[in-house]
Formats: C-alpha cells, sequence, structure tokens
C-alpha cells in the first residue's frame, strides 16, 4: 500500500471512532433525556439525617442534593415514600431513577443497582445515592453536581 493509502486508511479509523463516541456516555434508556425539563422518580425512605419524612415531602441533606440537582435539569421531582427495600426493587425495575436513604457503599444492592461515587463520609462510611444500572450519562451529570456541592456538604457536616 502506499503512504496515501495508509494516510486514508487511518483516516477513516480515526473519523469513524469519532463519530462512534460523540454521545458518550450513553444512556440505554435516556434517562438523562426524558428527565430533563420533565420528571425526575425519587424514591426515599426516612434516615435522619439524610432523608426526613415531611408534610410537604422530604427535607435533609439527600433531599436537598436532589431539588438541588433537579433544578439543573429544569426537572420536577416526583417523590415516592417507601421501606427501602421497596425502593430498591422499584430502581431495579427502572420505575424510579434515583433513591435516597442515607445508604452506604457496603450495601448488598450493590451487584443489581448502581451506586454514585460516595459524596461524603461519616463515621467511616461513604454515603450513595441509588441510581438507575447502565444510565452513565445520567449517573455522569448527578456526579459532577454532588461534586460541585463537596464544599457545601463538608461544611454543613461539620459538628
Amino acid at each position: 500500500m502506499h503512504r496515501s493509502g495508509y494516510f486514508i486508511f487511518y483516516l477513516s479509523c480515526f473519523l469513524l471512532l469519532a463519530t462512534s463516541c460523540q454521545d458518550f456516555p450513553k444512556d440505554p434508556e435516556k434517562t438523562l433525556e426524558q428527565v430533563s425539563n420533565g420528571t425526575l422518580k425519587v424514591g426515599y425512605s426516612e434516615n435522619p439525617p439524610w432523608v426526613v419524612k415531611g408534610p410537604e415531602g422530604p427535607t435533609g441533606i439527600e433531599a436537598e442534593l436532589v431539588r438541588g440537582f433537579a433544578k439543573t435539569l429544569n426537572a420536577k421531582v416526583e417523590w415516592q415514600n417507601d421501606t427501602e427495600q421497596n425502593l430498591l426493587e422499584d430502581l431495579e425495575e427502572k420505575k424510579l431513577h434515583l433513591v435516597i436513604a442515607g445508604i452506604t457503599d457496603d450495601s448488598p444492592w450493590k451487584s443489581k443497582i448502581s451506586f454514585t461515587r460516595p459524596y461524603t463520609e461519616m463515621a467511616k462510611k461513604k454515603h450513595v445515592l441509588c441510581v438507575v444500572m447502565g444510565e452513565n450519562a445520567f449517573i455522569v451529570k448527578l456526579e459532577k453536581f454532588l461534586h460541585q456541592q463537596q464544599s457545601t456538604l463538608e461544611n454543613r457536616l461539620q459538628p
């Protein structure tokens, strides 16, 4: 093959690779697309100070994080209160987008659903939010938001 042949071959490979990665990371179920300018379905189970059940919906550290995240997506939050077990089953079945309940990264559910990276650590326990498995664009967007909240969280969690 001539030099120009190699050049065209490598250029073709590069262009094919570059165009195939334009929507990376992907959401097979299009969660981020559905939630943006739409509704974020969040399950919660009371676990103070992370989640506190209230008459107007949950309050607490994680509920505030969810409201802030929803605001960045221009989404309204649809809350569902239930036991942690039921909520995580609903998340696994993709009936919810997110579950908050003061869950830590040592939960036995980590093989069935996805966790965000730990957003804080207290008493040697790393706290995470539970998300639908495989919805990577949604997870990346949420983790970027949580990272941006790091200093606010640290100030709030200091005794």
